[in-house]
């Protein structure tokens, strides 16, 4: 049942949403591999509270999702690197974006992926987590297989590279991104 989620807290007490929507023994799991990895941050899982259904909530509670790609393509995957807005330019993500309104978010996945990188891609499989990146906005991180292009760095990005699964940790990557790659690693594994 996904009904447990992965928590963490920083040095000053903060306490962040690291993934959401587990089963109890992937959520111990993935808590296990991030304090295994070194991070100083306090990892915990908690069980979610099943809510009562609702009709639909209030147009200002309603979550809009930003979409990344893992975008894989002879056993390496994309890193676009940031050129805009200034707070983040320089790390490096997994390229898309936010998905329009009644857009599911395997289309606004492909639908980012042509208009920032001039290629068809392919939707596969939501990556394990889901972050907030602010209110209203939560971040999941896609598989993706690249149909045809070249990708090429049309917009906020400044440089793209294909890395394979030992160059991983050789860019900057945004906090969210970098929580992600050993699922990425995973994927790369995979074939």
């Amino acid at each position: 049942m996904d009904d447990h989620r992965v928590m963490r807290q920083d040095d000053n007490g903060n306490r962040f949403l690291v993934a959401t929507g587990l089963g109890r023994a992937e959520a111990e799991a993935l808590a296990a591999e991030f304090e295994a990895r070194g991070h100083k941050q306090l990892y915990w899982v908690e069980a979610v509270e099943p809510r009562a259904p609702r009709a639909e909530a209030p147009a200002a509670e309603q979550v809009r999702y930003v979409v990344g790609a893992a975008l894989v393509h002879r056993g390496r995957v994309l890193a676009a690197r940031r050129s805009a807005p200034a707070e983040v330019a320089g790390f490096w993500e997994f390229p898309g974006g936010k998905a329009e309104p009644g857009e599911t978010q395997e289309q606004a996945l492909e639908r980012e992926l042509a208009e920032e990188l001039g290629v068809r891609a392919r939707a596969l499989r939501p990556l394990p987590g889901s972050w907030t990146v602010r209110a209203g906005l939560e971040l999941r991180i896609w598989a993706a297989e690249l149909l045809s292009g070249e990708p090429r760095a049309l917009e906020d990005h400044s440089e793209l590279r294909w890395l394979g699964p030992a160059e991983l940790g050789d860019v900057e990557w945004l906090a969210h991104d970098r929580e992600v790659l050993p699922h990425v690693a995973a994927l790369l594994a995979e074939g």
